[in-house]
């Protein structure tokens, strides 16, 4: 199991950062405050996946404030601005031959990761417009783990695929990846959440970035789950976990469930995000937040 005592203090400062960015006033933010720290302090341990604690403390926020759609304008901001710069890197991507379009989609699909909005990621307050450049710059930032070739001809060769998506935003880069997948003959299986989760996307955000025009069939993955949730994934998602001969995921949240049940997932596993922090660059043997394409199993 992958959490550790440094989760903590960043599950602790997620919810700060979504109560604060939230239009609660601050007795409110207390009470919500005191009833996520009072779970955490009966539940806390290194026997669950981090996403576990994160997902509950949300679920307690959207209780306790009465918002069962929190960020909802910061969501829709990420979803307009993703398929207007996803739009303009499918003209790039047409020109190119086959590998090179699947190369530089995955690699765009990965640095926009960092769309996450949650405080361990970019952070609540970003500002909107900023996007575009703050993605060329984590481009150019590289990918210290990079199986994107093996990746290529597993996917080249491949002809039953499962691609979990991660949060809002990206969701119009992985179309692009999807759609670059169908192109080679694959079967494209997409599950995405029931219900909103901090920056996580669902079925209705598919709705609104067309992901079904691309894949094969778009599936219920869960409840409202940070990443995909072992315990309470769906039995259609866990019928597509068995049909796989590739599982690519997105995003670290999904990572944890990845490397956590790997060897009860019968297909190849290919993970896709940027790292949040030294506890999960430390399995690659390297420090700091990173760009990870990696062929995990």
């Amino acid at each position: 199991m992958i959490t550790r005592m440094q989760c903590l203090p960043c599950i602790i400062d997620d919810l700060v950062g979504a109560l604060k960015l939230m239009d609660v006033d601050e007795e409110l933010q207390v009470e919500v405050t005191k009833r996520c720290l009072e779970f955490l302090r009966d539940e806390f341990r290194c026997g669950r996946l981090p996403s576990y604690y994160i997902t509950e403390v949300h679920r307690e926020i959207k209780r306790g404030t009465g918002n069962p759609i929190p960020f909802k304008e910061l969501r829709d901001a990420c979803n307009r601005i993703g398929v207007d710069l996803a739009g303009r890197l499918k003209d790039r991507l047409d020109t190119l031959p086959d590998k090179d379009r699947f190369v530089e989609a995955v690699k765009w699909a990965v640095v926009a990761n960092h769309l996450d909005f949650r405080t361990v990621g970019t952070g609540y307050g970003f500002a909107p417009s900023q996007i575009e450049d703050m993605l060329k710059a984590k481009l150019d930032a590289g990918f210290p783990v990079n199986d994107v070739d093996k990746i290529y001809e597993l996917c080249r060769n491949t002809t039953k695929i499962l691609y979990i998506p991660d949060n809002v935003g990206e969701l119009a880069f992985d179309k692009l990846v999807v759609g670059i997948l169908r192109n080679f003959g694959a079967e494209v299986v997409v599950p995405l959440r029931g219900g909103p989760i901090t920056s996580d996307a669902t079925l209705d955000d598919g709705k609104v970035i067309g992901i079904a025009d691309v894949a094969t069939r778009v599936i219920l993955a869960g409840p409202d789950t940070l990443g995909i949730s072992w315990r309470e994934k769906s039995r259609d998602l866990a019928e597509a976990i068995d049909w796989a001969e590739l599982v690519i995921t997105k995003g670290q949240a999904n990572f944890y469930t990845m490397y956590t049940y790997r060897e009860e997932i019968p297909g190849h596993i290919a993970t896709l995000f940027t790292s949040k922090c030294d506890v999960i660059t430390s399995l690659f043997g390297l420090q700091g937040k990173i760009n990870i394409i990696s062929l995990l199993k």
